[in-house]
């Protein structure tokens, strides 16, 4: 009986850990099934995900394989400069003064950044209560109570980063649209101005509202009021010249939005013409060069940004600017030389090296944002670098928090609202290019474990018509749901 009983015991066991390969073998097999009956013709597809309590392998294919991640790259950038920076930096936009120059006899304000890119962002000013034109006024109050009405310079001093603006991999036919905003040491407003069009009578020109008012600025309204909507707005590169085109037939209650050429030198222009209309003149606009040392000054004002703000804007709105400006803060932070691409990238190999080892070496890094198409990484180092944040006791609240959650915020909020498992993630999307990562969370309150997480990396490349990226994202949705589905069983069977 007792030789019985332990017979039992064995084959209960043994039936047990064959479930267990069981069910991990089906989410594989189902994986597998839903990729091949997809008709992705020749795209290029890398899935990778495993369970992080286990450390088993549920999804895999070609994990190794290096592929465009496009917004998933901000999932690196903001890895690499949360490392750097650390979770209670602080970003500093600083209006200072100096005294009178012992010459000319007048002294002058510097305006100095620190590469925030959040600067002036409407939708964190609207969560505030403002907008940009009361931002502006606070500057422009704490120069009034200096009592003094003439100043000879304001200086613009945005060395924090380089002086180059645009990635050279860049779309050149977007370099006009919001998410390819120019990224500089002093940003604001997202480094886009917003038009809003209203119509008039027909034929006529519409009415715009502009924001910020930037009545120094050339612009041209050839656009038209009429039945039809196609409004339209043309930069010319390396200008802030601007012409409005097209048709207006409704009111926008949403912007249009153009990128600003140069933002330092507008924003400079834009606090030089709002302290000119409280009756305080600034004689010149002046930007040092890179190795000029600056007269002592006094602080007047300072806004101050916390990462967490910036990481989040990042991650959940997948702004492209808040990426950029965090990869060269990262790099000028490690470097101590202006933030740049190069330093941006030199900061980020130094940190995958240091989480990921050798597989590092496979990473290609080109901008922080996903823009670039030369960025290449792998399913499987993505996931080994989320696995490396969710365990860091320092770092990992604070990026995770920086995620967007599947059904409530961000780039996710319409994805994900009807399953077992919270999704924190990042969408990725470019031309021929979308991917998806992050984890997949299941609570268990009385576990002492805390709740089951899967990681995960579903990268699809170089898919083209008929495919598109609609029926790409539903497909990663299901392969979620196929995670969802093995929580909820291995959480059920007390796993």
């Amino acid at each position: 009986m007792i030789l019985l009983r332990k017979t039992g015991q064995f084959l209960f066991l043994a039936l047990l850990t064959c479930l267990v390969t069981t069910t991990q073998a089906n989410v594989q097999h189902e994986a597998a099934a839903l990729i091949r009956t997809a008709n992705l013709g020749g795209a290029d597809v890398g899935l990778y995900a495993i369970d992080l309590q286990t450390g088993e392998v549920l999804v895999k294919l070609n994990p190794n394989d290096p592929l465009i991640p496009a917004s998933n790259m901000k999932l690196l950038t903001t890895a690499s400069a949360l490392n750097e920076l650390g979770p209670e930096f602080l970003f500093k936009t600083k209006l200072k003064l100096t005294p009178p120059d012992p010459v000319i006899g007048k002294p002058s304000l510097i305006l100095q950044g620190d590469g925030d890119p959040s600067l002036g962002d409407p939708v964190l000013l609207e969560a505030h209560g403002l907008d940009v034109d009361q931002l502006i006024q606070q500057w422009v109050a704490v120069v009034q109570k200096t009592g003094i009405t003439e100043f000879d310079q304001l200086i613009i001093d945005d060395r924090i980063f380089d002086r180059n603006f645009v990635h050279p991999a860049w779309p050149e036919d977007q370099l006009n649209r919001w998410y390819c905003a120019q990224v500089a040491g002093i940003n604001f407003h997202d480094n886009c101005l917003d038009i809003y069009p209203r119509p008039t009578r027909s034929g006529l020109a519409p009415f715009l509202r502009i924001s910020p008012e930037s009545p120094f600025l050339r612009l041209s309204n050839r656009a038209v009021s009429g039945s039809t909507d196609s409004f339209w707005i043309y930069r010319r590169m390396e200008t802030n010249e601007m012409t409005f085109r097209g048709v207006v037939k409704y009111p926008r209650s949403s912007p249009e939005n153009v990128t600003l050429h140069d933002p330092p030198n507008y924003l400079a222009m834009l606090l030089q013409h709002n302290l000119a209309q409280a009756g305080i003149k600034v004689n010149h606009l002046y930007r040092p060069p890179m190795d000029e040392i600056l007269p002592q000054s006094r602080d007047l004002h300072i806004v101050q940004t916390t990462i967490d703000v910036v990481l989040n804007r990042c991650n959940k709105d997948s702004q492209n600017l808040f990426a950029e400006a965090l990869f060269k803060r990262a790099g000028r932070e490690m470097t101590g030389v202006p933030g740049s691409w190069e330093t941006g990238r030199a900061a980020m190999r130094i940190f995958l090296r240091s989480r990921l080892g050798s597989a590092a070496a496979s990473v290609e890094i080109d901008d922080g944002s996903g823009m670039s198409r030369n960025n290449k990484v792998s399913p499987k180092a993505i996931v080994d670098l989320l696995v490396s944040m969710y365990r860091d006791p320092r770092l990992g609240s604070t990026y995770l928090r920086s995620l967007s959650v599947g059904g409530k915020d961000g780039s996710l909020r319409k994805r994900f609202k009807d399953l077992d498992v919270t999704v924190l993630g990042k969408t990725g999307y470019i031309r021929s290019v979308s991917t998806l990562s992050g984890f997949a969370v299941l609570p268990r309150p009385d576990h002492p474990e805390g709740p089951r997480v899967f990681a995960f990396s579903f990268m699809f490349n170089n898919f083209k018509a008929p495919v598109y990226v609609y029926q790409v994202k539903a497909l990663q949705d299901k392969l979620v749901e196929l995670l969802d589905k093995e929580a909820s069983y291995l959480v059920e069977s007390g796993k």
